[in-house]
């Protein structure tokens, strides 16, 4: 069988993280696939003049032509073709059993493309509002396309707007590369939280709890990881910029608490990844993160109106060792049960039989 997927760039997210897993384990079970992707990304802001992202696409396209096509280093490892494109049709994309849009701008190409490119599909990891002209969101959920949530509030989010329905998947996590059986319990405490550009990621309130903890435990080791540092850190949060996989699971590993500060999600994939190497999460109860952690027993989940709630969680898992070691073996436990790729993997290939 011959799967395409059609991306809106190649960048390392989590969400480009789950299309490069689902791609490499339906490679490694006998699949056909080719992830295609645009020499100049998709252009988010359709219909409206942004001389921002102009410029933005411009420079990623000029990018592209220099290197030719290479991937980042640090992007994750595959074992299927990758094939890029400067213009997406019925010529350039090959005749498939399954094509796969991954983002609501793909979708209105997959939308397009004719018979030969076999039954249509759309991932749906999240509800991009964010960088995006929500108009064209929005209409993208009625386009004629099966799609796929991968969490039950992201199929609730569509059936409740937009009068779409959805089957789900859960996104799964990879055990071998995110694990910590040696974890060590009892030493000095460190927490870990993401930085982001987006505004919903919130890392406003994972500052302004660090901080607040910082005074009340002064020896706390307090740590930070992103693609780029766009917030003012304080001086005592130590920062690690672009990490890849290795570093994050040792950020992971090093860390006792995950501060997760989103206010809304799709899924929620950090925590997942913390929990998997037993740092336990203190964070807020948005996407799926309610479906694979239980309050008080792998988790402490929070309010997003109410970010004091992130305080008390930490505190109370520095004030109590042992919860914090309890709830963070449970974490594991939870995700290890609840997010396999195995399962994952075989709901997608039952849905697109």
């Amino acid at each position: 069988m011959k799967i395409n997927f059609i991306v809106p760039e190649i960048s390392r997210t989590g969400g480009m993280r789950i299309i490069f897993e689902y791609a490499n384990r339906l490679t490694s079970r006998g699949y056909n696939v080719v992830l295609y992707s645009p020499n100049i990304p998709f252009n988010n802001y359709m219909g409206m003049f942004m001389p921002y992202y102009i410029k933005y696409r411009f420079k990623y396209g000029l990018k592209n032509i220099i290197t030719g096509n290479k991937l980042a280093e640090n992007i994750f490892e595959r074992s299927f073709d990758v094939k890029f494109l400067w213009m997406f049709n019925d010529h350039t994309i090959r005749d498939a059993d399954v094509t796969v849009a991954t983002s609501w701008t793909t979708s209105y190409v997959v939308d397009k493309l004719n018979e030969s490119k076999g039954k249509k599909y759309y991932l749906i990891q999240d509800y991009e509002q964010w960088n995006s002209n929500v108009e064209y969101v929005d209409k993208s959920y009625s386009l004629n396309l099966n799609r796929i949530t991968v969490s039950g509030y992201l199929k609730n989010l569509l059936l409740d707007r937009f009068n779409s329905d959805s089957e789900v998947i859960l996104n799964s996590i990879d055990f071998s590369v995110f694990n910590n059986p040696g974890k060590k319990f009892g030493t000095k405490t460190q927490i870990l939280f993401m930085d982001h550009s987006l505004e919903n990621k919130n890392t406003v309130d994972a500052i302004e709890t660090v901080k607040n903890l910082k005074f009340k435990y002064p020896d706390l080791n307090i740590k930070c990881f992103g693609f780029k540092n766009y917030h003012k850190l304080p001086d005592f949060v130590n920062f690690t910029e672009n990490p890849d996989d290795i570093e994050i699971k040792r950020l992971y590993c090093e860390s006792d608490i995950f501060l997760y500060t989103s206010k809304f999600e799709g899924f929620g994939l950090p925590p997942a990844e913390a929990m998997a190497c037993k740092c336990a999460v203190v964070g807020n109860n948005v996407g799926a993160v309610p479906e694979f952690s239980q309050n008080m027993k792998s988790a402490i989940l929070t309010s997003p109106e109410f970010p004091h709630e992130l305080i008390k969680g930490a505190e109370y898992l520095l004030n109590n060792k042992e919860e914090l070691k309890r709830i963070s073996l449970e974490g594991c436990k939870s995700v290890k049960e609840k997010l396999n790729w195995d399962n994952s993997v075989d709901k997608f290939i039952k849905l697109i039989s």
